[in-house]
């Protein structure tokens, strides 16, 4: 029967979309393939296996499958709500990308912190993520998506605002490569949840008068757009620092 076997074949792709959706990060966590790999060609493969599937899916109930019972009407509905989930995922990544079309963030624009123990690990992933910050592109672009982003003022001298600066980036759970107190510098990096890309974060405090200015840089290792990842780590940051403050 028509129905039967379209059923059949959407559990099948929709198994087979499931499993390309866990390799893609999986494959790329353990360095099987690229980060473009992950993002295109596998992450490519569950979203078309999850478009047949809901298409089988709903050729299934259109062919009577809804009558062998609320189970089987269950699946394919749940078939057909995860393969429209697969697909309108990327499309909505595709939005935001074109949204936010740069992945370095940084509360000054006109004078970012560099990276400088970060550089090696940056040129090891990719050699254009050492490149410099880019203020005349960057500036522009930040200023139109993120106005709100600034620098954060503590009011404290510089060595204990650096204590509590240090403290708070530990409690993010970034991984703490420098950390200078004289020069008032900290550098880490950050994993993202699912695929576990790396954002690299350098902070740098200046005495101002009886206080403190911190300025903040989050830049993403690999691809062109960060989803607004890095914009949301400062603002996550900041918040952390002034409710301590």
């Amino acid at each position: 029967m028509l129905a039967e076997a379209a059923a059949h074949a959407a559990a099948i792709l929709i198994l087979a979309m499931a499993l390309a959706m866990l390799a893609a990060p999986l494959g790329y966590r353990l360095r099987l393939w690229s980060a473009l790999t992950a993002l295109t060609q596998v992450t490519a493969l569950g979203v078309v296996t999850g478009g047949l599937a809901a298409v089988l899916a709903l050729v299934s109930l259109a062919a009577g499958g809804w009558r062998v019972g609320p189970g089987t009407t269950a699946m394919l509905l749940a078939i057909v709500l995860a393969g429209v989930a697969a697909v309108a995922q990327p499309l909505r990544v595709k939005r935001i990308a074109r949204l936010l079309p740069f992945n370095d963030v940084s509360t000054d624009t006109a004078t970012a912190p560099a990276f400088e123990a970060l550089l090696p690990l940056r040129r090891a992933e990719l050699p254009d993520a050492a490149a410099a910050y880019d203020g005349a592109t960057l500036a522009a672009l930040q200023q139109a998506r993120y106005p709100d982003l600034a620098a954060l003022h503590l009011p404290a001298a510089r060595l204990e605002a650096f204590a509590r600066a240090l403290e708070a980036a530990k409690k993010m759970g970034w991984r703490i490569v420098a950390e200078d107190p004289t020069r008032g510098r900290i550098e880490a990096y950050d994993r993202t949840r699912w695929y576990g890309f790396i954002d690299d974060v350098v902070i740098r405090l200046v005495a101002e008068g009886a206080g403190t200015r911190l300025d903040m840089r989050s830049a993403s290792r690999v691809g062109r757009s960060d989803l607004g990842k890095n914009a949301a780590r400062i603002r996550q940051y900041w918040a952390m620092l002034e409710r301590k403050a």
